[in-house]
């Protein structure tokens, strides 16, 4: 309990710290631009590793075991896939038309109306979504280690990072999120080290798996060929389409920012990601051997967190913490920008000046996301790809393609991010349905969109008139 009484202090000082120093739209949604690479790279990391990673990891390991990696094979090559297919266009962007918000790079491309409006409602629809991960994630790990009261220790969290995000956006948002990168990965190296030695070693565990659950072992178990490779395509060109990633770029000073970012945020995942190998391999040979007792595979990290050292169950719960709130105060400020930014410049009107409207917005899309979790039946793991898999449908083949390709035209960009999300929720409904088919939904979504984007912009039409956006 010490650990969440000094967590909601820090908020409250971030939270007072951030509210003088924000004064503006472009220090609320941009952090006045003042990042280097290593707050921005530190920041895209903790805002893209979340109770994803530390709750739904080790819990899609104890379901199918290494099968489950194939989500986090491309981890190495993604920080350098982002700067260099979406990054440099994005800075490119940005100096030039003054670019505040994610769906803005979407109208500074494609011009203002239906694009920008399309890719505003994906930014609300996926960032809601994956908030629900992170206070799900929050509320299995406390109900775990407390015994019950999971939910109110979720709420409490959530109400913290709201309240440090509304205050300062992410002025402060930005500052939290590096220093809850460097501890997020410290934390998960001490973490999987811990479960593996618990094992009696990466051998031992590996043992245990292949004479007591070998299935665990084989590299489809039940996902199947095209749902691995599915995933491995989502998580890696996927990366270049999600927004809490896309923003960074929104926030870095110059161009020469990205020469060192994907140091710093292919560093800090790799050391992040040891706890889904770690934890998932330690705590399901653990299970296997019954030393440990779960009722839903998302409880394996936090009961593995139980046998913990007082000093170390205190790290721990921190570093879940930081994981859940670095990544939750990123998507609260990005649902907010499309709500009281991107939406009334789609409309085309001007959005306000104040920071009345955005500050509201942010603690709106904090009560829908605890609903949202509180109503859902995922796994952790598997919430968050829904999530993910929204952002790659809809917005992966007007970014990744548009920004590098000049031929792509505005009526195939309002097309794909129509078709797209379609296609993801229509699938999506099938195996809601129990009619699961081998086709990853947010992919296919996004392979449909690709080609919608590719053959209507084969057509002639008029030339575009971009305005600059509002600062």
């Amino acid at each position: 309990m010490t650990a969440w009484i000094l967590l909601a202090a820090a908020a409250v000082g971030l939270a007072l710290w951030g509210g003088r120093h924000t004064r503006d739209a472009a220090g609320f949604f941009a952090a006045s631009r003042t990042a280097g690479p290593v707050l921005a790279g530190l920041g895209g990391t903790a805002a893209g590793l979340s109770a994803f990673v530390f709750i739904g990891g080790p819990g899609l390991f104890a379901s199918i075991g290494v099968a489950s990696l194939w989500i986090i094979l491309s981890a190495p090559l993604t920080g350098a896939l982002q700067c260099w297919a979406v990054g440099e266009p994005i800075v490119r962007l940005v100096k030039s038309r003054k670019t505040l918000t994610v769906p803005g790079i979407v109208a500074a491309r494609y011009g203002e109306g239906a694009p920008r409006g399309l890719a505003a409602a994906a930014v609300v629809a996926g960032g809601v979504a994956m908030l629900a991960v992170q206070v799900k994630g929050v509320a299995v790990t406390a109900g775990v280690l407390l015994g019950g009261g999971g939910w109110g220790i979720a709420a409490g969290l959530l109400a913290a990072t709201t309240l440090y995000t509304a205050a300062g956006g992410m002025r402060a948002g930005l500052l939290a999120e590096a220093l809850q990168g460097l501890l997020m990965a410290g934390s998960a190296l001490i973490l999987a080290g811990f479960a593996l030695a618990r094992a009696g070693g990466p051998g031992a565990a590996l043992a245990t798996l292949h004479q007591l659950k070998p299935a665990l072992l084989d590299p489809w178990n039940g996902i199947g060929p095209s749902t691995a490779l599915g995933w491995f395509l989502l998580f890696g060109l996927g990366t270049c389409a999600q927004p809490h990633y896309l923003q960074k770029f929104l926030l870095v000073r110059n161009e020469r920012t990205l020469r060192w970012m994907p140091l710093v945020m292919t560093g800090g995942l790799m050391a992040v990601l040891t706890v889904w190998i770690g934890v998932g391999l330690g705590g399901t040979a653990l299970l296997a051997r019954g030393a440990l007792k779960i009722g839903t595979p998302d409880q394996l990290a936090p009961a593995l967190l139980r046998s913990l050292s007082p000093t170390l169950l205190v790290l721990a719960v921190v570093a879940v913490a930081a994981a859940v709130m670095s990544t939750a105060a990123t998507l609260l400020n990005l649902v907010a920008a499309a709500v009281t930014r991107d939406a009334p410049l789609a409309m085309g009107r001007t959005p306000g000046d104040g920071l009345a409207l955005p500050r509201l917005a942010t603690v709106g899309a904090a009560a829908v996301a605890l609903s949202l979790a509180a109503a859902s039946g995922r796994q952790v793991a598997l919430l968050g790809v829904l999530g993910w898999g929204t952002f790659t449908a809809a917005l992966l083949p007007v970014v990744l393609l548009g920004l590098n390709w000049n031929g792509a035209a505005r009526r195939g960009a309002v097309a794909a991010m129509i078709a797209g999300p379609l296609v993801q929720l229509s699938l999506e409904a099938l195996h809601h349905a129990g009619h699961a088919t081998s086709f990853e939904p947010g992919l296919t979504g996004a392979a449909v969109g690709t080609l919608v984007l590719v053959g209507l912009s084969r057509w002639p039409q008029p030339a575009l008139a971009v305005t600059e956006e509002p600062a």
